[in-house]
């Protein structure tokens, strides 16, 4: 009920199969980089700004964001009036079956048979798509259309920061959702 935990639930899994995230933007902060390193480097959050750690948790508050402006994710899309359900999604390598890890952040199921994979990328430019990048996406897509026989349409949303540099490996997106698109009021 504080809003500091958040359930999603998980794609064709029972209710109580949802994945649980701690919400709150301050207490994620707090476990990650205060309460360990309190009184260490009163400077550390200033002089790390190009350390990988801080890099993560961009990526990790961005991802957060994104999951609080759902509705203005939809609303970019031309999908606000549109019924839909939003879970997250996972599925551990199989070798047996052929199937490689994967996760998905966002699905948007909707009413209209369409199935919105939002992959959400923290970057201080716009993100580039490059060759390696292009196959674990289309092995994400893969990968949940085999693990759940998904017969809706799929398509792939990029939801970035300043949207993507041009490249020849985006012709896999469908559409694309920038930071200020979460801001717009709806």
């Amino acid at each position: 009920m504080s809003g500091f935990v958040r359930a999603t639930g998980f794609y064709e899994k029972k209710k109580k199969e949802a994945v649980y995230q701690l919400a709150d933007y301050y207490t994620l902060f707090y476990f990650k980089y205060i309460r360990n390193n309190y009184g260490k480097d009163e400077h550390y959050w200033v002089n790390a700004t190009e350390n990988p750690t801080r890099r993560t948790w961009s990526g990790h508050a961005f991802e957060q964001v994104c999951m609080d402006h759902i509705s203005q994710i939809k609303y970019k899309l031309q999908i606000g009036g549109v019924l839909s359900k939003e879970y997250a999604w996972s599925i551990s390598a199989d070798e047996e079956k052929g199937i490689t890890g994967a996760q998905i952040d966002l699905l948007i199921d909707r009413r209209d048979h369409v199935v919105s994979i939002c992959e959400m990328k923290y970057s201080v430019n716009k993100f580039g798509i490059d060759k390696g990048y292009d196959e674990d996406l289309r092995n994400k897509i893969d990968s949940f259309v085999n693990a759940t026989d998904c017969k809706k349409t799929v398509q792939l949303v990029m939801v970035t920061t300043y949207g993507l540099k041009p490249s020849k490996y985006n012709s896999l997106v469908n559409a694309e959702v920038e930071l200020d698109d979460l801001f717009y009021p709806v």
